[in-house]
């Protein structure tokens, strides 16, 4: 079996490698995790555990500004009036009337 490999050592140049079927297959299962075992993906400040605490720390130590979502607490016609910049409520033909929300699925559809 011939595969196509990038070398990491030698400039990412892109390699050909013969395997035999058994080779091959020994050297895939070396990434299959035992059963009961987690791949960890992230650790140190991105760590679940410690993501709320630790990236408060770090932004206080680095003097990093503190954002605020910007549209916290808008509901989503708000959020769609800020976005277009302009009432989307309003009629688009006459301009004074307010539209309203009506929601129509027949039985088994999906949104």
């Amino acid at each position: 079996m011939t595969i196509t490999v990038r070398d990491s050592n030698d400039n990412n140049q892109t390699k050909t490698l013969t395997l035999s079927g058994v080779e091959f297959i020994r050297q895939f299962l070396l990434y299959v995790l035992p059963k009961g075992f987690v791949k960890i993906r992230h650790y140190g400040l991105l760590a679940n555990r410690n993501k709320k605490t630790k990236l408060e720390l770090s932004r206080k130590l680095t003097l990093s500004p503190i954002y605020k979502p910007k549209f916290e607490g808008l509901t989503t016609v708000e959020i769609l009036c800020i976005l277009v910049g302009r009432d989307v409520t309003k009629c688009p033909v006459c301009g004074k009337g307010k539209l309203q929300a009506s929601y129509s699925l027949s039985k088994g559809a999906s949104p």
